[in-house]
């Protein structure tokens, strides 16, 4: 099978490629001119096809001649009309050969939920793909707007589709700064400035400060639970395990028509991550409860029965590939 990948230089876009020329398939990939993360494709034997995809003509040549496009370019961030206009002409030239394309798989995201109550207060938990999409931002609105793109093109041109939606997206280090003190006192904050969101006080009262002045640095793994000890939950995907999750949308006859959600194995307790770190870093997690439990989490169970998805990204398996990039590996592929 020839696939194009669109943004394949990306942070998925660079690890869905090695799994796609693992399994044989020949790959084309769009690049932006001059595109600095180029060189994560180094050595590789893909056709490479620089240019805008916000051009139709050079989204219909890119399009043209292959199989199967995977579409993972986007910008993260405020980036509303940018991101509409290349999820457009990705999809008007994928309408011009949807006699031949065998699948268009849009990579959509966890954010058309959304599915982490910090913003908007989640319908309920685990979050599933039947669970109402309110976006509440530009970005997740963006990432909404191209899954209404493919399945009207699906409705009105036939194009075979499918749709898989990540939560929150790691790779490298990331995942070491995700169960510290400032991201717990950042989620405070934030949630506390947006009444009716899941871990508003209506009282008023600031959570954050006595986490502040009990931490010795930002930067402490914070291991957080509510006053019942219910851990804090957090389910991130590491980015190899999306580029797994999108290959099988892309093979999978079950995937035709369909939606999924994809994430890590299982949700992350942070007083384990942060146990985890700690013990790695030589330094004590600070202990903190509070009167709400942060629930970030992505039932995974559908791709699961239906694709075979089967992420390796657990915790412990996270964590030990980030101090490992952070020792200078690299982590395009499982070892």
């Amino acid at each position: 099978m020839k696939v194009l990948v669109t943004g394949a230089a990306g942070q998925v876009g660079c690890r869905l490629v090695r799994q796609l020329l693992d399994q044989n398939d020949e790959v084309r990939g769009t690049i932006l001119a001059g595109d600095p993360a180029r060189s994560r494709l180094d050595g590789l034997d893909i056709e490479l096809r620089e240019g805008d995809l916000t051009d139709f003509d050079y989204v219909v040549n890119a399009v043209k001649g292959v199989d199967a496009v995977i579409h993972t370019a986007n910008l993260v961030g405020p980036h509303f009309e940018l991101n509409n206009q290349i999820n457009l002409q990705v999809t008007r030239a994928c309408e011009v050969f949807a006699d031949r394309l065998e699948r268009y798989v849009y990579t959509s995201s966890s954010g058309v939920f959304p599915n982490n109550g910090e913003n908007i207060p989640c319908a309920y938990h685990p979050v599933d793909e039947w669970h109402p999409k309110r976006p509440d931002s530009e970005y997740s609105m963006s990432k909404y707007f191209g899954e209404i793109m493919a399945e009207r093109a699906a409705r009105e041109t036939g194009l075979r589709h499918s749709i898989v939606r990540p939560s929150h997206v790691l790779s490298e280090t990331k995942i070491l700064n995700q169960f510290s003190v400032a991201r717990v006192v950042n989620t405070l904050k934030k949630s506390q400035s947006r009444p009716g969101t899941e871990l508003h006080m209506p009282d008023g009262t600031e959570l954050w400060h006595d986490i502040e002045a009990q931490a010795v640095s930002p930067n402490q793994p914070c291991s957080i639970t509510d006053e019942d000890g219910r851990p804090w939950l957090y389910q991130p995907q590491d980015a190899r395990d999306i580029a797994h999750c999108l290959v099988c949308a892309l093979k999978s006859a079950s995937a035709l028509g369909e939606s999924f959600n994809a994430g890590a194995p299982e949700p992350f307790p942070f007083p384990e991550g942060a146990r985890l770190i700690a013990e790695k870093r030589g330094v004590d997690p600070l202990a903190v409860k509070v009167p709400l439990r942060y629930m970030y989490d992505h039932a995974i169970d559908k791709a699961k029965r239906l694709i075979a998805y089967s992420p390796q990204g657990d915790l412990k398996t996270m964590i030990e590939s980030a101090f490992a990039c952070e020792a200078g590996e690299t982590d395009y592929t499982w070892d």
